[in-house]
């Protein structure tokens, strides 16, 4: 575990909130001797049943439970994802070497609503492949600016912010988006693409990735992934066979899945099969958690390497 992962475990951040616990209980024992003695003052005078003054306790100590975790513990995200829609559009070119690859364009689009006044959108990505250009990425709507972090972390991820150029105030809507395109030139890109809640609940989530006619997959699967753990990287849960969607008119061929308030704890995707692959047996609970150590985008995760693309 990095030493990152370690400070922002759930441990680590209830040991460093322990001296709010310890006022929290400080607090609540002084106000609860002075209910103690206040009531049983009352309770003499006005001749009230001792039940009152235990209803009057257990009411202070439940309010007292509710601030600590409203203080302390629970940490609302600061805009919920309303409609999330990614797309991988993947198309074979050649290098100046001669050699075949694949270039990947992809765009998330999301509607989000605040749930305090923001002027930030964050975005994670992670491109399992290997390019020594480094490619730019843009935000989908002019009006918006794209602030990128340029370095991975240790996670492996690029952190980037779109700046709404102001601020959004607490329930207003606002649609935001990132474009990239990427070129797997030195190493082959994992063959699968997936998007994720970032534990946010969604509404609407729509994954859609789109190949050439002449360059489609053998075979695809709708895939369903679930981090068991905080910190944890992600296990594949479910697969199911994919169709495709045909264009005669373009020559395309499309995967799609689309989901009505999906789990946030989870991933959506799609795994596929190059015709010159292998077929693939699914791994067993164990290799997967190791196969997506270093998967990603949450955006653009693709898959654990299966020899040869």
């Amino acid at each position: 575990m990095s030493l990152r992962r370690l400070l922002d475990s759930t441990p680590a951040r209830l040991a460093r909130q322990s001296s709010d616990l310890l006022q929290l209980v400080v607090l609540a024992g002084t106000a609860l001797v002075t209910v103690y003695g206040v009531g049983t003052t009352w309770l003499v005078a006005l001749r009230l049943p001792p039940a009152t003054l235990a209803v009057l306790a257990a009411l202070l100590f439940a309010a007292s439970v509710a601030t600590y975790y409203v203080r302390c513990v629970y940490r609302p995200p600061d805009f919920l994802i309303e409609e999330l829609d990614g797309s991988l559009v993947v198309t074979r070119v050649r290098g100046d070497d001669g050699r075949d690859h694949h270039r990947y364009a992809y765009t998330r689009r999301q509607r989000v609503r605040a749930t305090r006044q923001i002027r930030l959108v964050g975005v994670r990505s992670h491109w399992s492949g290997q390019n020594r250009v480094v490619e730019e990425a843009t935000s989908l709507f002019p009006e918006h600016r794209l602030l990128d972090g340029a370095v991975a972390e240790e996670d492996g991820r690029v952190y980037r912010w779109l700046y709404l150029l102001g601020p959004l105030a607490r329930g207003r809507r606002v649609s935001v988006g990132i474009r990239q395109v990427f070129e797997d030139v030195y190493a082959p890109m994992k063959p699968y693409y997936r998007e994720s809640c970032e534990e946010r609940r969604v509404r609407r989530l729509s994954v859609r990735v789109q190949f050439d006619r002449l360059d489609a997959p053998a075979e695809a699967w709708q895939v369903v992934w679930r981090r068991t753990r905080s910190g944890s990287s992600r296990q594949e849960v479910a697969r199911t066979p994919c169709e495709p969607r045909g264009d005669l008119t373009t020559g395309k061929v499309v995967y799609e899945v689309t989901l009505r308030r999906p789990d946030p704890d989870c991933a959506y995707g799609i795994w596929w099969r190059w015709p010159d692959d292998p077929p693939r047996r699914r791994p067993a609970s164990g290799p997967a958690g190791a196969a997506t150590r270093r998967t990603g985008v949450d955006g653009v995760t693709l898959a654990p390497p299966t020899g040869r693309r």
